[in-house]
């Protein structure tokens, strides 16, 4: 068995100061160590002014950790003859996990230090925050200077505790920190094909949003409402999804006008089960 390569680095280490001061500074602050591990090799190229970790490759600093197959990092000189890493890439079965709250996997990852930019491509991306989970089939981009991630594709935000899936092309996730002062999931915007699903009802419309915090969402333009076999039509629903109301409404004085069709069930019951209204029976046949 081979045993694991390890290359510990602290801030200041003469032997490599680039890869101690600069490798995947993905997290952490200036004065946290940094440690990359690897099962087969640790490579420095010169000519390609690159560092690479093969074989189970992980990066370590402060609550922030990569693992992938290959972790490779570009660096360029200095005027000053130092040295400092501007990309890093993280190819085959990736995953970032900050703290015990959140984590994302992919199949390669590019880490744009100028820009702090964080991009997933590839199989199985999904990101992880407490109770709450977004998966996309394109991409998915981390913006650290402004605490938001982006994912494109089919893009799904899911709670499953509790049943309820929010679907657009496009949804975009921005961080807040809580009463411990930790980043978390505050509100989440969709664009494109947007379809909110909960225990009772489904909300299709072309964009949305969802405060996670209060649990209520606001889906736009063209918003069709169903539950069971009922459909309401109107400009805009807002639905909350901690009391299970949801409303079907109008914009005032732009001439819209909220559509209902109301289907009846197999027992002749007149249409209920629509927001606020429970089954009625339907009035009896006239006596012939």
């Amino acid at each position: 068995m081979i045993r694991p390569l390890i290359l510990a680095v602290l801030l200041g280490v003469v032997a490599m100061p680039a890869l101690a001061q600069q490798q995947l500074q993905l997290g952490g602050g200036k004065d946290e160590p940094s440690e990359i591990q690897a099962d087969d090799a640790l490579e420095w190229h010169q000519n390609e002014k690159t560092y690479i970790a093969r074989g189970n490759a992980v990066y370590k600093r402060g609550e922030l950790t990569v693992k992938a197959d290959v972790l490779t990092a570009y660096y360029r000189e200095l005027p000053d003859k130092s040295t400092e890493i501007f990309r890093a890439i993280a190819d085959g079965n990736v995953l970032i996990t900050r703290g015990d709250t959140t984590s994302a996997t992919g199949g390669k990852g590019v880490y744009e230090l100028d820009a702090q930019t964080f991009t997933l491509t590839g199989g199985n991306l999904k990101f992880v925050n407490n109770d709450d989970v977004i998966t996309a089939t394109d991409s998915m981009v981390y913006r650290q200077a402004e605490d938001v991630a982006i994912a494109r594709g089919n893009a799904t935000a899911t709670r499953p505790k509790e049943q309820k899936t929010l679907r657009a092309d496009t949804l975009t996730g921005h961080f807040a920190p809580n009463e411990k002062g930790e980043k978390e999931l505050s509100v989440v915007d969709a664009d494109g094909n947007v379809k909110l699903t909960t225990p009772t009802d489904v909300v299709t419309g072309r964009t949305g949003r969802y405060d996670v915090k209060t649990q209520f969402a606001t889906i736009t333009d063209d918003v069709r409402m169903t539950r069971g076999g009922n459909q309401l039509n109107g400009d805009y629903a807002e639905v909350d999804m901690a009391s299970g109301v949801s409303k079907l409404l109008t914009r005032p004085g732009q001439g819209g006008r909220a559509r209902a069709l109301l289907v009846p069930d197999e027992k002749g019951q007149s249409p209920g089960g629509l927001p606020g209204q429970p089954a009625t029976p339907a009035p009896p046949a006239p006596k012939k």
